[in-house]
């Protein structure tokens, strides 16, 4: 049987959800049935080593001279160099990397079968602002895709409110997980301070626009003040680093630890005692699986749900910016566990027939 070419692009394998994942959906491939080429941006992280050998990797670096000519000249070369070699030469193409305007351009012009990816509710991101929800997607040329993968049910309903006549391409399957990398690397030994407070960690990126860490500082200094026994451990980085130190510095909040960006963060969550994410927004959180499949509680101010996971009641609490102090006081004095035991073999084998079926489905 002749294998059938997939072409995959996104922006590079550095730290990152997206990237966690899209290495994860690289090792479910049946390469006996399917000849995988990733396209790159920037060729370059952590995570290229943990790409499988049968995948062949390739870049397409757009230029980012300052001269505006001589970048537009450049990479228009670029683009009708690639359109040369690639033009419908694969039997789907997949843009991974949403918001990467090059990566659309690789996708839609390698196949006659174009698949988006939409990882975050651009819709929330926009603050709830249909039309430049909309303009953002028309920009990525949203119409020209066959289908449309989201990782969240709540995501996909807001685009299919800006666009109704997409909606028939829509359809939810969220992101593969390595249960058993996860499992085997959260034995690692770590280093850390050991205490009797209950452990909540934020692992993420630190960007205040999205992840909305001030709300988790308020949080803790509440704490300080009226001596509930939590700690929290802040695993990521981000351009807001700085900001968060300079503010954890001024309050004094010595119940607050950052620990870095880590590659494998996995210890770090298996010594916590919950996971917590104060977003303002989110696609579906890949941190979501792993807390579940470390068996960690989640504290979200996130409702979201995807294929299979639905937080309350069942994996942790959703919580608002009202809420969350008391939780965290009324978790502090008990140890919760989740409720329900996730079967990540069935939930990716079930997960990986869906993408395929969207492959081969034009």
């Amino acid at each position: 049987m002749k294998k059938k070419s997939i072409l995959i692009s996104s922006y590079n394998l550095d730290f990152g959800g997206i990237e966690t994942s899209l290495v994860n959906l690289l090792k479910n491939f049946n390469y006996d049935k399917y000849n995988v080429t990733l396209v790159l941006e920037e060729k370059k992280g952590v995570f290229l080593k943990d790409v499988p050998s049968f995948v062949s990797i390739k870049e397409y670096k757009v230029s980012k001279l300052k001269n505006v000519f001589l970048r537009r000249i450049i990479n228009l070369i670029k683009r009708i160099m690639f359109i040369i070699g690639n033009y419908k030469r694969y039997d789907a193409s997949i843009c991974y990397a949403t918001y990467s305007g090059p990566c659309g351009f690789v996708a839609r012009v390698s196949s006659n079968n174009k698949i988006l990816y939409v990882h975050s509710n651009y819709y929330e991101a926009y603050n709830k602002d249909s039309e430049k929800t909309k303009a953002f997607f028309d920009n990525l040329k949203i119409n020209k895709y066959n289908h449309i993968i989201f990782v969240s049910n709540e995501s996909k309903k807001d685009l299919a409110n800006i666009y109704p006549d997409l909606e028939t391409k829509m359809v939810t399957i969220n992101n593969l997980v390595d249960y058993e990398r996860i499992m085997k690397l959260s034995l690692k030994n770590i280093d850390v301070k050991n205490t009797n407070k209950k452990i909540f960690l934020f692992l993420g990126r630190l960007d205040e626009s999205s992840k909305r860490l001030t709300l988790l500082f308020n949080v803790a200094k509440r704490c300080m003040e009226n001596k509930v026994r939590a700690v929290f451990w802040i695993v990521g980085n981000g351009p807001d680093e700085k900001m968060y130190k300079d503010l954890v510095k001024k309050d004094k909040l010595d119940n607050v630890v950052f620990i870095g960006a880590k590659k494998n963060p996995y210890p770090y969550m298996k010594r916590a005692d919950y996971l917590i994410l104060t977003s303002r927004y989110e696609g579906f959180p890949v941190v979501y699986n792993e807390a579940i499949i470390l068996e960690k509680p989640i504290i979200t101010t996130m409702d979201v749900s995807d294929d299979y996971v639905s937080i309350p009641n069942r994996f942790g609490y959703v919580v608002n910016e009202n809420t969350i102090y008391d939780k965290v006081k009324e978790l502090s004095v008990k140890k919760e566990r989740i409720k329900e035991h996730a079967n990540f073999e069935n939930i990716n084998k079930r997960r990986m027939e869906l993408i395929e079926k969207v492959m081969e489905n034009k």
